[in-house]
């Protein structure tokens, strides 16, 4: 067995110099065994004493590297004392890129530009790529939305779940994955228009309806041009209700919305 005493006093003076702390090595070499193929969703984790073996490091580091593993979503315990390999889901890739778009201060007038690019193109996708179950998730949040109108905070729910199944109906993981993080941050904020704007209820309904009319039928230019309308009535919102579409998207309700 490797004196982990001594690696750790080795990788102490590395990570002076500026190396990644041992924990971080430790996780990324676990993440590189999982990427090749060595170490398969479902299979179990080594234990801590194997892992120690191998590294030449002690129980704490490697419980910090497993640590960080489950906050990726590398990782899956299954009980107190066994760990196994995991996919990520969707939700916790997005978790980690919407904090870091939130970092770097991304504003919500750049989350717009980004819906305008992607919502139509999944639209007209979707219409071609939508089955029964797809289709009929969207009809029942029509009719919730239907119900909602007066309800600003559930209203825009309901407008996230809509665009999410539109999103999922084109059964494309790459796009979803890179569409979710965006919408994290940008539809939620639509609250606030909601409760403002008098008329943004009505015409977030009309738009969906539109949408969904063209998308049942298949006709996928016709579901693209009322997804652009609906994405630039965003922006109408945002003005009419004297909102800061230049201010940095924070939180799902931005600090510049209060009263």
């Amino acid at each position: 067995m490797k004196d982990t005493s001594v690696a750790d006093s080795q990788d102490t003076k590395t990570q002076k110099a500026g190396a990644a702390p041992t924990y971080k090595v430790l996780s990324q070499s676990i993440i590189d065994q999982i990427l090749r193929g060595h170490l398969k969703p479902g299979d179990a984790l080594p234990t801590e004493a194997a892992l120690c073996e191998q590294f030449g490091v002690n129980r704490s580091t490697v419980r910090e590297g497993v640590r960080l593993l489950e906050e990726t979503g590398m990782l899956r315990r299954v009980n107190a004392k066994r760990l196994v390999i995991s996919r990520p889901s969707t939700s916790e890739m997005a978790q980690q890129l919407e904090r870091a778009m939130r970092l770097h201060e991304v504003t919500f007038f750049e989350l717009w530009e980004t819906a305008m690019v992607l919502e139509p193109k999944m639209a007209a996708l979707a219409a071609h790529q939508l089955n029964a179950q797809d289709l009929e998730a969207l009809e029942l949040n029509l009719e919730k939305t239907a119900q909602s109108l007066d309800d600003p905070e559930t209203l825009a729910a309901l407008d996230v779940d809509f665009h999410n199944l539109v999103a999922r109906g084109v059964h494309n993981r790459v796009l979803l994955m890179s569409r979710e993080p965006m919408a994290r941050m940008f539809y939620p904020a639509f609250e606030a228009v909601l409760s403002r704007v008098g008329e943004a209820g009505p015409r977030l309904y009309k738009a969906h309806q539109a949408i969904f009319t063209a998308l049942r039928a298949g006709r996928s230019e016709e579901a693209a041009q009322w997804m652009e309308k609906h994405i630039k009535d965003f922006r109408v919102g945002f003005e009419l209700a004297s909102l800061d579409f230049q201010s940095n998207a924070i939180s799902e309700r931005s600090a510049t919305w209060n009263e």
